[in-house]
């Protein structure tokens, strides 16, 4: 039996390993993260754990982490086993961008890998920065430690994944850096290089020489940073003074870089009072302009407050007008004790820009006229207009191009040349310079008016044919001296136009004009051909201008109404007669569209008239019309199949009735025996149309039984009978028959006759 101690000393490890998986690794969170940055991840999957056994314990077994996880080329750190399916582990911040592959190694050394599990972004270095605020020292002494950093586009730290050269100097030879923590000795210059991972830099700043001194830094691809350091005993402020002032003169245009300094009595760097320096600048030039940053608008003044450790202030200084004498003032006060500090006052020279342009002047005034020569001066100027002094040849031409133009070139001499040029085109032209070996380099003088001399012919522009009826189109006359300008002479001319009838052309004249009119002309007479004479003066007189435009066709517009002639004649029913129909434009004109047409006669049925309907009628016919309808008056009418365009005859005519073919009757609706009753009848031809000269008489029957009583009527009076005592005779017992036919046949012509039913009952109503 064991002893209690030795129980205790027993610690077994076991090992489930020949019984359990592999690891397997299946995902990754987050699968992205930024170069630089540590960080933690969660790896899921499957992971068999190792247990701890105390023998001599009772204490339950616990869980050894044994697991090793490998990104890419390095190891994880503070991997930490959470449960059989989670790992946790950190990627160190070295790890370089890219994607790489995560592996998982138990403590029996198998492993699993899954590729490409996690992707480092390398962030985007956009610039250098001074991360310290501006810096003072005494003489001789370092300052507080000056960190540069490289940030990303958001402003934020970004590490550099590559190394990269950080370069430090100064304005100032006897400026020296040294690097914080660094045993280097001080340098005029510093070039640090930071390795993969690092984004900043900490030194120091020396100066033996009292003032303010520029601080500047760069890296490859990165724009240049500057930074002001103060140098001196940093007194109380006594003066302010203009520095960094060019030696050389100022260029019109181009800004200049000054600064203006605040100093104590030492003449160096002042120390600021709480409340800062009211600072005032101001030029003399009326062209001069004062700005702090690039890209502001220059003012002619400015004013700020200087606080804080801001003793020096950048200015750019730009002028337009070239000047061999600008002042720049600068004044201050003391906001603490409201005390002035000793201005200060600088002399700048400003010189002409280069010759960017030429200026062209005429020497005369008022309008030019063809073929009379005129003086002009040329000067170049830079591009505020200050004269250059520009030595050399410059070309000379018009613009709008005169083919006449001359001369072609003057040479110009202390930037200065005159000339004379002649114009023969009317036209509102400019003289331009150009130096012929900078294109771009160019001026012109104002717009001049050209006068053209007197007309001497007409020209008028080609109608293109064929136009339409009662459609405007533009003519274009115009009145030209000998050079083919338009004339400024007021003229007249009259228009017309050959097989046009009188009132059809419009206008037929132009009325007064200069040198060229456009005439909206409108022709509405249809024609094959025709032409346009337009005649200034009276045809055939001495010195008379005329043109004439070329032969063209007038087309009819679209059809806007149908036009039906009337038929003066009084018409018979059933018999044809001929109705022309034309198609007519606004104007009258026969129109070519072709239209399927619906054809009636007022008052009158459809099935009683013939035609009703035309196909493919275009510009005029004449349609044989027949109506079965006799009517007092009618007119024939018509319309397009839409009904948008319509047309009837203006009188109307008289359809007569055809031959007498038979009777209607009017009669009671029910007849007892014994009953008398009224019968008329009047005399209608075949289509039921009344004929009035009918005076026959009719013989009256009954079928199949019985008689009528008068069995003949009289004659008839104006095509109608009225018998008044009427009675049947030899129906009794024989009701009810609903219909008992009762047939007028004519007298003369048994094949003239008409049947009707009569309705025999017992008892009428």
């Amino acid at each position: 039996m064991r002893s209690p101690a030795l129980c205790l000393m027993l610690v077994c490890v076991l090992s489930c390993a020949s019984r359990q998986d592999a690891p397997r690794l299946d995902k990754v969170s987050p699968d992205q993260t930024l170069f630089g940055s540590p960080e933690r991840l969660l790896l899921s999957g499957s992971f068999t754990t190792d247990l701890a056994v105390d023998l001599g314990s009772d204490a339950p077994p616990s869980v050894e982490n044994r697991f090793e996880v490998r990104i890419g080329p390095e190891l994880a750190y503070a991997v930490r086993l959470r449960s059989r399916d989670t790992l946790e582990a950190t990627a160190p911040a070295t790890l370089p961008p890219g994607r790489h592959d995560i592996t998982v190694t138990d403590a029996q050394g198998r492993s699993f890998t899954l590729p490409e599990a996690l992707e480092v972004i390398d962030r985007d270095v956009h610039r250098l920065v001074f991360v310290t605020s501006m810096r003072s020292a005494h003489p001789g002494e370092w300052t507080e430690p000056i960190r540069l950093e490289l940030r990303d586009p958001a402003g934020q730290p970004a590490p550099t994944s590559t190394q990269r050269t950080l370069r430090i100097s100064s304005d100032s030879y006897t400026g020296r850096f040294a690097r914080l923590g660094g045993e280097e000795e001080a340098q005029p210059e510093l070039e640090v290089t930071l390795a993969p991972g690092e984004w900043g830099l900490d030194l120091y700043y020396q100066d033996s020489t009292p003032g303010y001194h520029t601080l500047e830094s760069s890296s490859q691809g990165l724009p240049s940073i500057a930074q002001t350091v103060a140098v001196g005993r940093l007194g109380p402020p006594t003066a302010v003074r203009y520095t960094r002032v060019p030696s050389w003169p100022l260029r019109a245009g181009e800004p200049a870089v000054l600064a203006v300094d605040v100093l104590d009595d030492s003449g160096g760097p002042a120390s600021l009072p709480a409340t800062g320096i009211l600072l005032e600048l101001s030029t003399s030039s009326p062209a001069g302009g004062l700005a702090v940053n690039q890209g502001d608008p220059y003012h002619p003044a400015l004013s700020f407050i200087l606080q804080g450790s801001r003793g020096r202030l950048p200015i750019l200084y730009l002028d337009t007008h070239s000047s061999a004498e600008v002042w720049l003032t600068a004044k201050a006060l003391n906001r603490d004790t409201l005390t002035p500090l000793e201005s200060d006052r600088v002399n700048l020279r400003v010189e002409p820009g280069p010759t960017r342009h030429f200026e062209v002047l005429r020497a005369g005034t008022g309008p030019l006229q063809a073929g009379i020569p005129e003086r002009f001066t040329v000067q170049a100027q830079d591009d505020w207009g200050n004269p250059t002094s520009f030595q050399g040849t410059v070309l000379l031409e018009a613009f709008p191009a005169d083919p006449d133009f001359h001369p072609n070139s003057v040479g110009l001499e202390a930037g200065r040349a005159s000339f004379t040029a002649s114009f023969t085109r009317v036209q509102m032209v400019s003289v331009m310079a150009t130096d012929p070996n900078a294109p771009t380099v160019r001026g012109a003088s104002a717009e001049l008016s050209i006068r053209p001399g007197m007309p001497v012919r007409l020209a008028v522009s080609t109608v293109e044919g064929p136009q339409q009826a009662g459609r405007p189109f533009s003519l274009l006359l115009e009145a030209l001296d000998r050079y083919g300008n338009r004339a400024e002479t007021p003229l007249s001319v009259t228009l017309s136009a050959s097989g046009v009838p009188e009132g059809a052309l419009s206008p037929t004249t132009s009325g007064d004009f200069r040198g060229a009119i456009t005439l909206p002309v409108t022709i509405t007479s249809a024609l094959d051909e025709t032409r346009l004479t337009l005649t200034e003066g009276t045809p055939d007189a001495p010195g008379a201008l005329s043109a004439t435009t070329g032969n063209f066709a007038v087309l009819p517009g679209p059809t806007q109404r149908f036009v039906v002639e009337d038929t003066t004649s009084p018409q018979r029913a059933d018999k044809a007669f001929a109705v022309r129909i034309r198609a007519v434009d606004t104007y009258g004109n026969l129109t070519r569209d072709v239209h399927d047409l619906q054809l009636g006669a007022d008052g009158v049925h459809a099935h009683l008239f013939s035609p009703t309907s035309l196909s493919g009628f275009q510009g005029r016919a004449d349609v044989m019309v027949t109506l079965w309808q006799a009517t007092p008056s009618t007119r024939v009418l018509v319309s397009n199949i839409t009904n948008t365009l319509k047309g009837q005859q203006v009188g109307g005519f008289a359809v007569s009735p055809s031959d007498f073919a038979g009777y209607l009757f009017q009669k009671p609706v029910c007849i007892a025996d014994g009953d008398r009753w009224r019968l008329t009848l009047t005399a209608v031809d075949k289509w039921n149309n009344f004929v009035p000269d009918y005076t026959g008489t009719a013989r009256l029957t009954l079928a199949p039984f019985g008689t009528i009583n008068p069995t003949t009527t009289r004659a008839f009076s104006a095509g109608t009978l009225t018998e008044s005592n009427v009675v049947l005779e030899g129906v009794t017992g024989r009701a009810p028959n609903s219909c008992l036919q009762l047939t007028a046949t004519d007298t003369v012509d048994a094949n003239k006759s008409t049947t009707t039913c009569l309705n025999l009952q017992t008892s009428c109503p």
